[in-house]
């Protein structure tokens, strides 16, 4: 009797410890979640900042070329 008494004890810690450690996940969770999708400071809006950067740069190198070729072809084709 008192080994079942032994073990129901034991079973109830570690189910007390599993739910401090299922607490403990969750709350980590939701930390990599705030960090993941804060819309100010969060990784996905930066990437979001970090592509729209990119692609204004790629627009302005584009027109750099476009013009370097312009004032190349005019010194080349027009005296």
């Amino acid at each position: 009797m008192t080994n079942q008494k032994d073990h129901e004890q034991m079973a109830r810690l570690t189910n007390e410890q599993l739910h401090d450690e299922l607490i403990s996940i969750k709350s980590d969770v939701k930390e990599i979640k705030v960090r993941l999708l804060d819309p100010d400071d969060g990784t996905i809006s930066k990437v979001n900042r970090n592509t729209e950067f990119r692609q204004k740069a790629n627009a302005a190198i584009w027109s750099v070329w476009v013009v370097m070729i312009g004032v190349l072809a005019k010194l080349i084709f027009w005296d």
